[in-house]
């Protein structure tokens, strides 16, 4: 990535970020310095643990924690708001291992919808609709800057969504270990799994760890790492 596309993502990322509904709309998840450079997205449908504009600070503070500078990092700033990891985070840790485990360390862990409700079903609410544009506008502007070349995508509401930005109807999530389900859309590879999200993740997590290291390593082979 050049020095002007570095610019364009943390300037598109100041004006995204201001506050709305109180909190601070949250891009992604990531222990990366250079975030604009990631060549894997982990994609869920929107996070249910938000920001709080009073609890987080400034809006530069929380820029700091966004790219992991000056002593402020995401995980770091997650860690002090939230009394207790989720479920979701910690299979969503599990996975982002799993890659790293398998030589793909710049990961960034996002949403189709980067705004915060306490259940997916609260975006339809009239109140969350400026916030959800507002996310799925931060997904697509993160998107299209970095370019990432894979996409792992969680969650049958999730794939539903990314196919709708992508113009393209992703297939179904696989429903046993041995099998993978992938498309390839202007060039970028997209993996679909099942939710890493309870309820859902309740169903499947018998076979999980065998679909996810399967996962990563088709994953790995398109990276040539």
């Amino acid at each position: 990535m050049t020095d002007n596309q570095q610019a364009k993502l943390e300037d598109e990322l100041r004006r995204l970020t201001t506050p709305i509904n109180g909190q601070y709309p949250r891009p992604w998840m990531s222990t990366s310095k250079t975030p604009w450079s990631a060549d894997v997205f982990i994609v869920g449908r929107n996070q249910k643990n938000g920001f709080p504009v009073d609890v987080v600070g400034s809006h530069k503070s929380y820029l700091d924690a966004l790219f992991n500078r000056n002593g402020r990092s995401c995980r770091g700033l997650y860690d002090e708001i939230v009394a207790k990891t989720s479920p979701t985070r910690i299979n969503t840790d599990r996975l982002a291992a799993k890659l790293r485990a398998g030589g793909v360390t710049n990961v960034i862990e996002t949403n189709v919808i980067c705004y915060s409700t306490p259940m997916s079903s609260d975006l339809r609410s009239v109140e969350n609709t400026g916030g959800t544009e507002r996310g799925t506008e931060i997904f697509r502007t993160i998107f299209g800057i970095i370019k990432p070349r894979v996409l792992v995508v969680h969650g049958a509401g999730s794939a539903k969504d990314l196919g709708r930005l992508l113009g393209k109807v992703l297939p179904a999530e696989p429903t046993s270990p041995e099998v993978t389900a992938r498309a390839t859309v202007n060039g970028t590879a997209i993996w679909v799994i099942p939710s890493l999200a309870p309820p859902r993740w309740n169903s499947w997590i018998r076979w999980a760890d065998q679909h996810l290291d399967l996962v990563c390593r088709e994953v790995s082979l398109q990276l040539n790492v």
